[in-house]
C-alpha cells in the first residue's frame, strides 16, 4: 500500500497546502508541524492532525457553548433550506434591497480603509462558507486566503469557492493553530460574541498573537448596552413607516450562543496591543426588519444612518450596535 500513501501524499502537499507547515503550529504543545508519508500534519513529539479533502483539522473535544456553536452551523446554519438560502442566512438577514444594500455598503468601507494595502496572508478566522461577498472581498489584495472555522461543513463550502488560494483549518479560534506573527491582516466577524464570555479575551489575544508587526485585524463585535441605535429607534418610530415584520424568534431555532458584553468590559482588559473604533452597522438587522419598509424611505433613513457613520466612525462604534474593533501591531 506503499503507491497509495505517497499518492495521497502528492494530492495533500501541493502548492497551496505546502503553507501549512510555513505558518502553522500545534495548537496543543506549539510545536512546528511536518508532513507524515500518509499526507497529515504531525509534530516530532507525535501529536497528529489529519488534513481531509485539503482541510487540516486541529479541532480537540469542544465543550458547552462551543460545542452548540459547532452543532448550530453544521445542522443548520451552513445547510440550506428549501429556498435555496443557508439556514443562518434566512433566519438573521433583511435581505430586502435597501437593507442588503446599507449592509454591503458598510461592509466596502471597511474592506477599503483597512485592507486595500494588500499582502500574502489574510486571516479570516470563523469564515463560514464565505456567504458575505463583500467580506471575501477583503482578501482580494492578499495572495492567500487563510480560512478558521470550527465547521468542516463550512470550510469545504470555503474550498469550493476559492480553491487552491485558500488554506483550511478546521480550529478554535481561542487556540489558533497559527505561528506567532505571521498574518498580515485579519478580520473576525460576529464570532468573538458566540464564545463563552470567560474565553472572549483569550480570543481577542490570539488574533493579536497571530497578526505580523505592522498589521491590523478589524474584528465586528456586538455591545449588549448600545445607546444609538435606541435613539435611532426613537425616531423611527415616530415616521409614517413601518418594516417586513420581525424574523422569527430565536427561541424557535436551534441553541446558537449570544454571549455579548458591553463596552465597559471591553475597555476594562488589561490587552497586549492598543485598539480604536470604528463602526460596521449602527442598527441591527431586527430594526431595518421591523421599521423600515423596502422604498425610497427605507433607502433614504439607512442613508441618513450610514452618512452618519462615515463622517463620525469612531462615535458610531462606541455607541452603536455592531461596532468594528481595530487593533494594529506596531511595525
Amino acid at each position: 500500500m506503499l503507491w497509495v500513501a505517497l499518492a495521497r501524499r502528492r494530492r495533500q502537499t501541493g502548492p497551496v497546502t505546502e503553507h501549512f507547515a510555513e505558518i502553522c503550529r500545534c495548537p496543543i504543545s506549539g510545536e512546528p508541524l511536518h508532513w507524515t508519508p500518509e499526507g497529515d500534519l504531525n509534530t516530532a513529539s507525535g501529536l497528529l492532525h489529519p488534513v481531509r479533502e485539503g482541510i487540516a483539522s486541529f479541532v480537540t473535544t469542544l465543550e458547552g457553548d462551543q460545542a452548540a456553536t459547532q452543532e448550530f452551523y453544521d445542522s443548520f446554519g451552513w445547510a440550506p433550506n428549501g429556498d435555496g438560502l443557508l439556514g443562518d442566512t434566512s433566519a438573521f438577514v433583511d435581505l430586502r434591497a435597501a437593507p442588503r444594500a446599507y449592509g454591503d455598503a458598510c461592509m466596502r468601507r471597511l474592506g477599503k480603509r483597512y485592507f486595500a494595502g494588500g499582502g500574502k496572508y489574510f486571516l479570516d478566522a470563523g469564515s463560514g462558507p464565505l456567504v458575505d461577498d463583500e467580506v471575501t472581498a477583503f482578501g482580494n489584495q492578499f495572495e492567500r486566503y487563510v480560512c478558521v472555522d470550527l465547521s468542516a461543513r463550512a470550510l469545504r463550502a470555503a474550498r469550493s469557492k476559492l480553491g487552491e488560494r485558500g488554506i483550511y483549518l478546521q480550529a478554535d479560534i481561542t487556540k489558533l493553530p497559527i505561528r506567532d506573527g505571521v498574518m498580515d491582516a485579519v478580520t473576525c466577524n460576529h464570532v468573538l460574541y458566540q464564545l463563552p464570555a470567560e474565553l472572549q479575551a483569550a480570543a481577542f489575544r490570539e488574533l493579536w498573537r497571530v497578526l505580523k508587526p505592522g498589521g491590523v485585524a478589524v474584528v465586528i463585535y456586538w455591545w449588549h448596552d448600545a445607546k444609538l441605535p435606541w435613539r435611532i429607534e426613537r425616531v423611527a418610530r415616530l415616521l409614517p413607516m413601518r418594516g417586513s415584520g420581525e424574523p422569527a424568534s430565536i427561541n424557535s431555532l436551534p441553541h446558537l450562543p449570544h454571549n455579548t458584553q458591553g463596552r465597559a468590559w471591553f475597555e476594562a482588559q488589561d490587552w497586549p496591543f492598543e485598539y480604536d473604533y470604528d463602526i460596521y452597522r449602527t442598527v441591527p438587522q431586527l430594526f431595518t426588519r421591523t421599521y423600515l419598509p423596502d422604498d425610497w424611505r427605507g433607502r433614504w433613513f439607512l442613508g441618513a444612518v450610514e452618512a452618519m457613520q462615515r463622517m463620525a466612525p469612531r462615535y458610531c462604534g462606541a455607541h452603536g450596535v455592531m461596532p468594528a474593533i481595530v487593533i494594529r501591531k506596531p511595525a
